[in-house]
């Protein structure tokens, strides 16, 4: 892998993209770039930030030439980190073989780095399905599978749980939520896990009812032991905060 060794697990949808620097090696299939001339998204040339981007493909050219970070395009190499978190930021744009991109500013040191300018629309912006719950009283979650069994996780009164809107299987019958709880702790305790140990479960729609509300606008729900936070604000805006500063976040 080319991006630095900082690893900063996240959970859910919310997973985001690493802006590293390492190094590419140029393929055997490499083809000229047909670009267009660069435009500066600000007069005075700064940086703008566009936000964070989960798998989004990256065009990577070196010494003119389109480059794969990988043999294989379908390579994780390819495509912004879901694991690690940067912001991604430009100079501008330019069109590349009649498609408008972003030139991603200090991806790689020895290559440039683009990004297709439709990934950062609302179309890969929309979070509405997430929502910043609290548990009110003692509930049982049913396990997150297929078959939803009685195996699930306790949700304790005051947990700060994430509610997926949209859920893959069952939604007719379950809502689907995410909490950080493992071994009895809970969010409510101000404890925290990376992403592989967080935790959810599918409830009734009449247990979630009786023993959850919506969360008030700036409750935190917590990621990366508290350096990163959705609130019910945030979400409705299409973002996160990091470290107190609010960002967008795209994802494929």
């Amino acid at each position: 892998m080319f991006k630095n060794n900082k690893i900063i697990k996240l959970l859910t949808a919310a997973t985001f993209a690493v802006v590293g620097i390492g190094t590419v090696n140029a393929m055997s299939h490499a083809s000229t770039v047909q670009a267009s001339v660069f435009h500066y998204l600000r007069k005075d040339h700064k940086l703008v930030t566009l936000g964070y981007g989960e798998k989004l493909p990256l065009l990577i050219y070196k010494n003119g030439k389109h480059i794969y970070a990988d043999d294989d395009p379908q390579s994780t190499a390819n495509y912004t980190d879901e694991n690690d978190i940067e912001t991604l930021k430009t100079h501008g744009w330019k069109y590349i073989n009649g498609v408008k991109y972003y030139k991603i500013y200090n991806y790689f040191n020895d290559a440039s780095v683009y990004i297709n300018t439709k990934y950062f629309t609302k179309k890969y912006n929309d979070m509405s399905y997430l929502t910043v719950y609290r548990v009110n009283s003692k509930i049982k979650a049913l396990s997150d599978d297929m078959d939803n069994t009685d195996d699930g996780m306790w949700y304790g009164k005051g947990d700060i749980i994430l509610v997926n809107n949209f859920s893959l299987w069952n939604h007719d019958k379950y809502v689907d939520t995410i909490s950080p709880m493992q071994d009895g702790k809970h969010n409510a305790d101000g404890w925290f896990t990376p992403q592989e140990a967080n935790f959810g479960g599918e409830l009734t729609h009449e247990d979630f009812k009786s023993h959850c509300s919506k969360a008030s606008a700036n409750t935190k729900f917590l990621l990366n032991h508290g350096d990163d936070w959705y609130t019910n604000s945030s979400l409705a805006r299409g973002g996160m905060y990091h470290k107190g500063h609010f960002y967008k976040v795209y994802s494929r």
